[in-house]
């Protein structure tokens, strides 16, 4: 798949969020039709960590990731598990490497990930989104955001390599 340009990702973003939550349903129950390996990857991954806020933000995120990956130049092959199980264990595995390394370290590998991926404006959408100052009464923990970001990253995975 083609990369993303910066603008198509801004200009999904600002239809999902401009999309009334009455029409939320409709658009997840495409994702359903659609993604159906996806979705049930957003619900489950991870739940046994997250709170509400958290797995509301990934799904949220998922979602929009999904929108923007789907204005590709090629329409979007469904997603089998056997893809969703090996872009996971790629990650778990850069995941793996992060252990026990500074901060330093995480930040400087990470805007190295960001800069050589194919994906890097989804990729920065996604970094970005998770880092902003939550709203008011969202509890999104520290700690958290990195799983997000490996979850996420692994949903863009599976879109770009199966267009």
């Amino acid at each position: 798949m083609e990369p993303i340009s910066s603008e198509v990702v801004d200009k999904t973003w600002e239809r999902v969020a401009s999309t009334s939550p009455r029409n939320a349903p409709k658009l997840v129950k495409r994702m359903t039709k659609e993604q159906p390996v996806i979705l049930a990857y957003l619900l489950a991954v991870d739940n046994d960590v997250f709170n509400r806020d958290e797995r509301e933000l990934l799904l949220y995120l998922g979602v929009v990731v999904w929108q923007i990956m789907s204005q590709g130049s090629k329409a979007l092959s469904m997603i089998t598990e056997e893809i969703l199980d090996d872009a996971y264990a790629r990650n778990i595995k850069i995941a793996e490497y992060f252990q026990g390394e500074s901060d330093d370290v995480f930040i400087e590998t990470t805007r190295n990930i960001i800069g050589n991926y194919r994906q890097a404006e989804v990729l920065r959408y996604v970094v970005e989104a998770i880092m902003e100052e939550p709203e008011k009464g969202c509890h999104i923990r520290d700690d958290n955001m990195g799983f997000m970001l490996l979850d996420l990253k692994t949903v863009i995975d599976c879109f770009d390599a199966y267009p």
